[in-house]
């Protein structure tokens, strides 16, 4: 799956426009704002791409193919940087350099030097990539400063990790691989980024709401991923995408802004900044997995990414994670409440469960199916009974964290 797909519903006699997610939303849009007569067709709908910046687009394959042109495994000498507005539907600005920003109106893109000192305007993808080529001629690439040897050597970290995937997680089919790719792959792109700065803190962004989102984020990026290809950039741009509408209902940019608070040294960056950082690390980040692709392989490069499975959604010992966590659910004296049982609230909290979990069947399929799928409240009771605490090993040989012997004994 792609970015999801937007639709503009037109008004063809007014102009007035209105973008929605699905034909229904557009039909519902019309339904509940006008009378027509089963012979009329005032509006007409139209699908759209992904709300993202249209120099965004282009740029990223200018790119994309600038790379594949060279031969010693650099990426072109390019930054890019987006620029979210409030408004979604309008283009942005995309700041190439920190000081050429190109922009884009209908279809004619423009290019803007230091200072609004020089400008230079294309009709055209093509044509806007022939004056990309001339401003990219006058910045040169920078290679890694002299503490370069002290980094790891990507060549070792790939082999290495694509060898402990093997080693910890035995044989795992295509599938499995893929969804466990996408468990780090959200870690990297979005848990470890400004997100958990929104999440930290006194923020309405809650632990049962955070577990939600990134199962739904794990979800998009396994929907992307194949062993037959994959777009690395767009993979990146999907999970920062600030027009991706969250399983609370609001997009990404929305619950950035939610989390902002000036006075809050915690929450006192713009969102908008924040993800326009987020996406020029989307970017790089695709950009260099493109060309370790070449390097080493698809299948290599997923395997890399698979060295650790940290229980989430997705990931092999997720399964055990649920069941274990609902044996607890329906026992009262299992070791897993032995830090709570004693408290004065448990009991109570216990025997309430939120109404779409208080079967237990039901509460396991949800969970099995993906936490973005319970309720608020359900999400919430999970993280307060500690689900993420559950353990993962697979007890084949003893577990002394649960008190289960070693085989050989």
């Amino acid at each position: 799956m792609k970015n999801s797909a937007w639709w503009r519903v037109v008004d063809n006699e007014s102009g007035t426009q209105s973008i929605v997610s699905t034909p229904s939303e557009a039909v519902a849009f019309v339904n509940s704002r006008f009378d027509t007569d089963d012979n009329d067709e005032p509006f007409s709908i139209t699908k759209v791409g992904p709300l993202l910046p249209k120099p965004l687009g282009v740029i990223t394959a200018w790119a994309a193919k600038k790379d594949d042109e060279r031969t010693d495994g650099r990426t072109a000498p390019i930054i890019i940087r987006p620029v979210v507005t409030d408004n979604a539907i309008e283009c942005a600005d995309v700041v190439l350099w920190g000081d050429v920003y190109v922009s884009w109106d209908h279809d004619m893109y423009t290019l803007e030097g230091p200072d609004g000192s020089e400008y230079s305007e294309a009709d055209s993808a093509a044509e806007l990539s022939e004056i990309l080529d001339e401003y990219a001629g006058d910045y040169e690439y920078v290679p890694e400063g002299s503490d370069s040897h002290t980094r790891p050597n990507p060549r070792e970290l790939i082999r290495y990790g694509a060898q402990e995937c093997a080693d910890r997680c035995g044989h795992l089919d295509d599938d499995a691989l893929l969804w466990l790719a996408a468990t780090r792959i959200t870690l990297a792109l979005w848990r470890n980024t400004p997100v958990e700065n929104w999440h930290a803190g006194k923020s309405p962004l809650h632990d049962g709401t955070m577990m939600r989102i990134n199962a739904a984020t794990t979800r998009i990026v396994r929907s992307m991923l194949s062993f037959d290809h994959v777009d690395w950039i767009a993979v990146g741009l999907a999970i920062v995408n600030p027009s991706r509408v969250l399983p609370t209902g609001q997009s990404v940019l929305e619950l950035g802004l939610a989390c902002h608070n000036p006075d809050d040294p915690a929450h006192e960056v713009d969102p908008r900044e924040e993800l326009a950082e987020m996406a020029q690390g989307a970017i790089d980040w695709g950009r260099t997995y493109r060309l370790r692709e070449n390097e080493f392989g698809l299948r290599t490069l997923i395997e890399f990414f698979c060295a650790f499975d940290n229980g989430w959604f997705g990931a092999p010992s997720w399964g055990r994670i649920v069941d274990r966590f609902l044996t607890a659910v329906d026992d009262r004296e299992n070791a897993h409440w032995r830090m709570h049982r004693d408290e004065p609230w448990f009991d109570e909290w216990f025997t309430n469960r939120p109404a779409d979990i208080a079967d237990t069947t039901e509460f396991r399929r949800l969970l099995h199916a993906g936490p973005d799928l319970l309720s608020e409240e359900a999400a919430e009771w999970c993280v307060e009974g500690a689900i993420g605490y559950v353990c993962q090993d697979d007890h084949a040989n003893g577990c002394p964290r649960c008190g289960i012997p070693l085989a050989t004994e």
